[in-house]
C-alpha cells in the first residue's frame, strides 16, 4: 500500500471526524478504523492528534474553491465579481460541512493550530490580494463601488456574514423559524447577505 494513499485515508477520514465532533471531541481510534489503519500508523504519520489536525487545516486551505476562479473575477464587472465571491463561500461551506466545524474549532481555539508556515495564512493573503483588492479597485475606477474601501475589512465582512448561516444554523432556526439548513433557507440567506453587501459597497 502506497505512504500517500494511507495519509490521503487517514486525512480524509480525519476530517469527517472532525467535521462531526471538532477537535476536542475527535477520536484517533475512530479516525484509525475509518480509514482501515491502525491507531499505532496514525501515530507514526501525526505526533500528536494536533499534528493530524494541522494537516487536515493544511488540505482544506489548499483546496479552498474561492481561488480556482481568480480568472472568472477579472473577467466580470465589479459587482458581479463580488456576488461571485459570495456565492463561491457559500458553495463552500455548502460542499464542505467540515469548514463550519474548523471555522468555530479555530474562534474557540484562538486560531492555535493555524502556524506561521501553514498554507491557510498565504492562501487567505492571495484571496485577498489577487481577488477582492483588485475588484474593489476597479469597482471604484468604474464608479460603482465607493472610493478607499479596505479589502481586508470588505472580505471579512463578506465571510462573516456568508458563515453565519453555517455556523449558527441550529441556533437562527429556533429563533427566526427559518429552517437555514434548507436549499431554501441557505439561498434565501445568500440572496439577502448579497443584496447587503452589494449596498453597502455602493458609493
Amino acid at each position: 500500500m502506497k505512504k500517500s494513499s494511507t495519509i490521503d485515508r487517514i486525512l480524509y477520514a480525519a476530517s469527517a471526524e472532525i467535521a462531526l465532533r471538532g477537535i476536542d471531541g475527535a477520536r484517533v481510534e475512530k479516525i484509525a478504523r475509518d480509514a482501515g489503519v491502525t491507531k499505532q500508523l496514525v501515530y507514526h504519520y501525526f505526533k500528536t492528534k494536533d499534528d493530524l489536525y494541522r494537516a487536515v487545516l493544511e488540505t482544506v486551505s489548499r483546496d479552498m474553491e474561492i481561488l480556482s476562479e481568480v480568472e472568472a473575477y477579472r473577467n466580470h464587472p465589479p459587482r458581479d465579481a463580488i456576488s461571485l465571491v459570495i456565492e463561491t463561500l457559500f458553495q463552500g461551506f455548502m460542499k464542505h460541512p467540515e469548514y463550519r466545524t474548523f471555522a468555530l474549532d479555530q474562534a474557540l481555539h484562538e486560531g492555535e493550530h493555524i502556524s506561521v508556515a501553514s498554507h491557510y495564512l498565504p492562501t487567505m493573503r492571495i484571496v485577498l490580494s489577487e481577488v477582492v483588492a483588485p475588484i474593489l479597485a476597479r469597482g471604484e475606477k468604474e464608479g460603482v463601488f465607493k472610493p478607499g474601501l479596505d479589502p481586508h475589512v470588505v472580505f471579512w465582512m463578506i465571510f462573516n456574514l456568508t458563515a453565519g448561516c453555517f455556523l449558527n444554523e441550529k441556533i437562527m432556526p429556533e429563533i427566526s423559524g427559518i429552517d437555514f439548513t434548507s436549499l431554501n433557507g441557505i439561498e434565501s440567506w445568500r440572496s439577502i447577505v448579497t443584496t447587503f453587501v452589494l449596498d453597502a459597497l455602493r458609493p
